[in-house]
């Protein structure tokens, strides 16, 4: 499950098809079951589940670091969030305010995406970007895949990382799907996907679904049970064509709107408990709409073309009860982007090449509320805009049989601005006092080359053995830009400077040529120059503050073993150190500190059994280690222990799935306050789910 080299997958044989040494964007499609696999265009048994996977980033020889998620893997680990993924890759965490809103760390890196518009690991629908916070409940994916470290051929620039999910595509066949499901706290979740054949070249797939749930907290001051939680629904329309050239043009419109309430913030012996004594539910909104399109065309056997464009509109509406800071607090966030990237990439003799332009234009508003009248009132408002043109390319060259060197560049450019910037402040302590302020647009640009470097080892495969090993130097980059949250003109016009990080990366696979074994290990430092930090300065203001050195290193190691057809385990291990160098903000200095929110240690280990035609068993026991909070690290988390099972039987057209998810009740937060207060993780999950197809 969690194996990022293995040939093969839980439940998915990939298949990554060679063009001269290097990983092609090829797709196969196969059944969701183990040891069955077809070819492109033929059909899977009725009782097996359509997976199309696009492999490029999930391949045996791609030298990075990365987790593949398939559709099966996440309905039996029943991983709906990106919360739920974080907690179960190695060295990859989250924090968040809700559950349904995670801001995604990798390898101690991230966090701040909702404190400005940078983001330090991009989250990608159907080739399009948009913030994780935004994502909520992921619904009627193929695939997701999580590539640690520095990117610079991917399109859009990724500093710690990059978690991309792919839509599933529409089938060849006219059929249908639903599923219900009902679970603790009174959540009950339905869907609907529908293929629809239109001709011999055109299909178009439908998804629909909606979920509500009352949450798992006892609110005690008014005596209901519902404050923590929500109720939405979601939708996605797809279109595949493929034209007589052999180009496949997708087209995917998606929507999520979720509304919730927000009574999560407690002290930490409340919130362990699932229990909230705050006097008002809050409010918890999200939206968003996200629009791709997609082509695809191999040309020859020696050159390929991919091409994305799209846009997505995001809104977040957040309140804290009034009880959390005696005060009504709260912001709203609507963000629209636009933007798209033309790579085209090819082979000739022992050279191979690839090449590209990325571009994006971001726009985010960011008011934000603290009312406690007469006391103390404070309103600010801000609107940031970002744009950004990236070139990039990489020339590989196998100088010998089994060796590849591959140089890479990068050249980033970006222009940031802030405009409508507006600052209210009032109250009565120590005096009656009364100060508007405000900034004329400010603006600033940066050009920044960044280089990398790889060489592989890719030795001819036997019978009984592949292997793989990569060295890699990364240069990677974080835009400057201004913090929306400051409360005075003089520290806002200041703009944080830009991050610089130096990625040194070594790793090796090994693996049986079938697919019965596979064992990966790879090591990593990063040596980071004006870490963009969120921070809180002596005069008590929320800004994006600059570490001026820092360092992440650490180790990610996976294996996978298939002792016979109907038995497959998977281990990981994820091992990350990082602190700050020298870093003093706000009179406070943060030198030799763990940044926050990152486990030093995490493993984990999983197994499916299919014991019977029909039936399977699947169950993960993952352990985080120690940990202090984001953004504040006053509270910190004991190790903890996750544990999920689901048994699942199916017959020619229904499923019945039941499962278990944190079934050790484990109690941890995910956020912590610098006033004391915490958001608690959700506690044991039990439920059953129905599905049948036709």
């Amino acid at each position: 499950m969690w194996n990022a080299g293995s040939l093969t997958l839980v439940c998915t044989a990939l298949t990554v098809l060679p063009l001269t040494g290097w990983a092609a964007t090829e797709r196969t499609t196969t059944c969701a079951h183990p040891s069955t696999k077809v070819e492109q265009n033929s059909t899977c048994p009725p009782d097996k589940e359509h997976v199309t996977v696009r492999g490029k980033r999930a391949g045996f020889t791609t030298p990075t670091s990365a987790t593949h998620l398939s559709a099966q893997d996440m309905q039996a680990y029943r991983m709906q969030t990106l919360g739920d993924i974080a907690e179960r890759v190695p060295n990859l965490s989250f924090t968040n305010t809700t559950p349904n809103n995670p801001v995604l760390m990798v390898r101690g890196l991230g966090g701040t995406e909702d404190e400005g518009p940078v983001l330090y690991t991009p989250t990608l629908i159907d080739g399009v970007p948009m913030p994780s916070f935004a994502m909520g409940q992921m619904f009627d994916f193929s695939n997701v895949d999580v590539l640690r470290g520095p990117q610079l051929t991917e399109g859009i620039n990724a500093f710690g990382g990059m978690v991309s999910a792919q839509s599933r595509d529409p089938g060849k066949k006219l059929a249908g799907a639903l599923d219900f499901e009902y679970g603790t706290g009174n959540r009950k979740r339905a869907t609907f996907s529908g293929d629809m054949p239109i001709n011999a070249s055109t299909s178009l797939r439908l998804s629909v679904g909606g979920e509500t749930a009352d949450g798992y907290i006892h609110n005690r001051t008014l005596d209901r049970h519902d404050t923590g939680g929500w109720h939405g629904w979601f939708g996605r329309i797809k279109l595949l064509h493929t034209d007589s050239h052999g180009g496949e043009w997708r087209f995917s419109l998606h929507h999520m709107l979720n509304h919730g309430g927000n009574d999560y913030f407690e002290t930490p012996e409340h919130a362990r408990n699932h229990v909230s004594y705050n006097t008002s539910v809050g409010v918890n909104d999200t939206e968003y709409l996200l629009g791709s399109a997609q082509y695809h065309r191999r040309f020859n056997q020696h050159m390929l073309l991919d091409v994305t464009f799209g846009g997505a509109s995001t809104d977040w509406r957040y309140s804290n009860p009034y009880s959390v800071f005696s005060a009504n607090s709260g912001f709203t966030l609507p963000t629209r982007q636009i933007g798209g990237s033309v790579m085209l990439s090819g082979s000739a003799g022992t050279l191979d090449w690839k090449g590209g332009i990325y571009g994006q234009q971001i726009k985010r508003w960011a008011p934000y509320d603290f009312d406690m009248s007469p006391y103390y009132a404070s309103r600010t408002t801000a609107t940031l805009g970002t744009t950004n043109v990236a070139f990039m390319g990489e020339l590989g060259w196998h100088f010998a049989p089994n060796w590849r060197l591959a140089p890479s560049l990068r050249i980033e450019h970006v222009d940031s601005s802030i405009s409508h910037w507006t600052s209210a402040m009032s109250g009565s302590v120590p005096v009656a006092y009364n100060m508007q302020e405000s900034l004329p647009r400010q603006t600033l640009s940066k050009t920044a080359p960044l280089p990398g470097l790889k060489l592989e080892y890719n030795p001819r495969s036997t019978n009984s053995l592949s292997q793989f090993g990569w060295l890699s130097y990364t240069r990677s980059f974080l835009p400057p830009n201004y913090s929306p949250y400051g409360s005075y003109a003089s520290t806002v016009a200041q703009p944080y400077a830009p991050s610089y990080g130096n990625n040194l990366e070594i790793g090796y696979r090994l693996g049986q040529p079938s697919g019965k074994w596979s064992v990966e290990a790879i090591g990593f430092a990063n040596f980071l120059s004006n870490l963009q930090v969120s921070a809180t300065n002596g005069a008590g203001e929320s800004l994006i503050g600059t570490a001026q050195s820092a360092h992440s290193r650490g180790m990610e190691a996976t294996a996978r073993w298939k002792p016979m057809d109907t038995l497959q385990f998977s281990a990981f291990l994820g091992l990350t150190y990082a602190a700050y160098n020298h870093f003093v903000f706000g009179g406070t200095d943060y030198s030799g500190k763990q940044m926050a929110g990152t486990p030093r240690s995490n493993f984990g280990f999983s197994g499916e059994w299919h014991p019977f035609p029909g039936w399977m068993v699947n169950a993960s026991v993952v352990r985080r280690g120690h940990t202090t909070l984001y953004p504040s690290s006053a509270v910190q988390n004991a190790p903890y222990v996750l544990v999920d099972a689901q048994i699942e039987k199916r017959w020619a057209h229904w499923n019945v799935a039941l499962y278990g998810h944190n079934l050790a009740d484990a109690g941890y937060f995910t956020r912590g306050l610098s006033g004391g207060y915490v958001v608690a993780a959700d506690p044991r999950q039990l439920g059953f789910r129905v599905g049948v197809n036709f």
